[in-house]
């Protein structure tokens, strides 16, 4: 099978194209024929190395997260799936293999693909929108009638987030850069702040959750715009994050504190196919910023790298 390969770390000049031997499911995983690979900022975080202390990799490395394709076999004791069924699902980011013609996954996470989504969309599911979903709903506690505010709407975390906290029922704010005023409004934000014109931080409007897609705020910045009991969620913890939630866990015992989260995507089947439903009853809708084929690897890490992107990056076979 042709894959991108990365023999040690560095820049994206470290992706290459090759042949590599068609892997072989092992007990409960299922072999994936890709037809889509999403992008995302893990993957050249890995790549780099700045995630070595955490996550170890072994050399070659095929990267990727997430895929979407159709069964072509299925492992000892796999039964959820059949032969040919559209499927998306998370690939486990320490082995590594989404961008490959080929990719073994686990079948507890994977979903059957949604009907109204392509396969490129759909490939954009699993790390972003999971991230989202889990974000507001499991570690923020977002439901029906609270609010949300989502910083970073345009991006490919935060555009899901944006639509997921509708979904939830919750009253949405977001920002982004002025040329994605409209496209975020599009997704539903009860408010949009332009964050070239205002900071948000700055506003007195209190939330349940702010959620932090593009982890460019603090919990200290953040705390007054909290309603009691509220949750401030971010996509990447530093030391303020984890001092926080120590002083809150002493304060719990005496009220409802504030709190400061974060997350680690978990790869769960079961939330994907919660996303299709979603996707299929026309709420939630990937919006793709740019499409490269396998081969351009490179130039797919440069524009994530570069930030700032509306939507996903999806690698197309």
């Amino acid at each position: 099978m042709k894959a991108i390969v990365i023999d040690g770390y560095g820049g994206s000049d470290r992706l290459h194209a090759r042949e590599r031997p068609d892997p072989t499911p092992g007990a409960g995983e299922i072999l994936v024929r890709v037809r889509a690979a999403g992008v995302n900022p893990v993957d050249w975080k890995i790549r780099r190395g700045d995630l070595r202390l955490f996550l170890r990799v072994r050399f070659p490395h095929v990267p990727g997260g997430d895929v979407a394709g159709e069964v072509v076999e299925l492992g000892p004791g796999a039964r959820r799936f059949k032969s040919g069924d559209a499927v998306v699902a998370f690939v486990d980011m320490a082995r590594g293999g989404g961008y490959a013609e080929l990719a073994v996954v686990k079948e507890s996470a994977a979903a059957l693909k949604p009907q109204s989504l392509s396969f490129t969309e759909a490939a954009s599911l699993p790390i972003a929108a999971c991230t989202a979903l889990q974000g507001l709903r499991d570690v923020g506690g977002l439901r029906q009638g609270g609010s949300a505010l989502i910083n970073g709407g345009a991006g490919g975390v935060g555009h899901f987030a944006v639509q997921i906290a509708k979904a939830l029922g919750a009253t949405t704010a977001a920002t982004c850069g002025p040329s994605n005023v409209a496209f975020v409004e599009s997704l539903g934000a009860d408010l949009v702040i332009d964050y070239s014109r205002e900071d948000f931080t700055r506003r007195a409007e209190p939330y349940d959750v702010i959620f932090d897609a593009v982890a460019m705020s603090s919990f200290g910045a953040c705390r007054h715009l909290l309603n009691p009991g509220g949750s401030y969620v971010t996509t990447l913890p530093g030391p303020s994050v984890f001092f926080w939630a120590a002083v809150q866990s002493a304060a719990r015992m005496f009220g409802r504190s504030k709190q400061a989260r974060f997350l680690m995507v978990r790869h769960e089947g079961a939330d994907l196919a919660f996303l299709g439903e979603l996707a299929d009853a026309g709420r939630l809708r990937p919006s793709i910023g740019r499409t490269f084929p396998l081969e351009r690897a490179r130039d797919a890490h440069d524009a994530s790298e570069q930030g700032h992107t509306r939507g996903k990056i999806v690698l197309e076979m």
